[in-house]
């Protein structure tokens, strides 16, 4: 009977209420900080793949031929580690083998994925992986004598 009292009394006292919402209003506030710097991350490599699809878009147009090999040669140089899984597909009227005629339109698709680690726990750490897809158009700069 004694124990039950000291229980009723404890749940009656309000000493600490203070405290605890102090420590739930924190805990609540660093969990959106570490949100919006995730999201923020995400938004860079959303702008970082832009770059690179516009970088390629531009090679394109001053040669006036797509070449794969020196368009991964330019996205594996300019790109970090974090973009994973990135590939480039260039929609095109082709007037022989990969030139493009002048004045001719033409549009790169590249996408990518970028991973975010939510918790980890040992070596495996549980992840979400969030797409990244880039479309930028182009017209070729040159000139082909057939």
């Amino acid at each position: 009977m004694a124990a039950l009292g000291k229980i009723k009394g404890l749940l009656r006292d309000k000493k600490g209420d203070e405290a605890v919402s102090f420590l739930l209003t924190t805990a609540m506030l660093v969990l959106i900080f570490l949100a919006l710097i995730s999201s923020m991350i995400y938004i860079m490599q959303y702008y970082n793949a832009s770059y690179l699809c516009r970088r390629v878009v531009r090679s394109i147009e001053v040669t006036g031929l797509y070449d794969e090999t020196e368009t991964m040669d330019i996205i594996s140089g300019m790109s970090n580690d974090n973009l994973e899984d990135i590939d480039v597909q260039v929609d095109a009227v082709y007037l022989s083998g990969n030139k493009i005629q002048l004045r001719q339109a033409f549009s790169v698709t590249m996408t990518a994925s970028y991973r975010i680690a939510v918790l980890r726990f040992g070596e495996s750490p549980i992840q979400i992986v969030l797409p990244i897809e880039v479309k930028v158009a182009g017209m070729s700069e040159v000139y082909h004598k057939e």
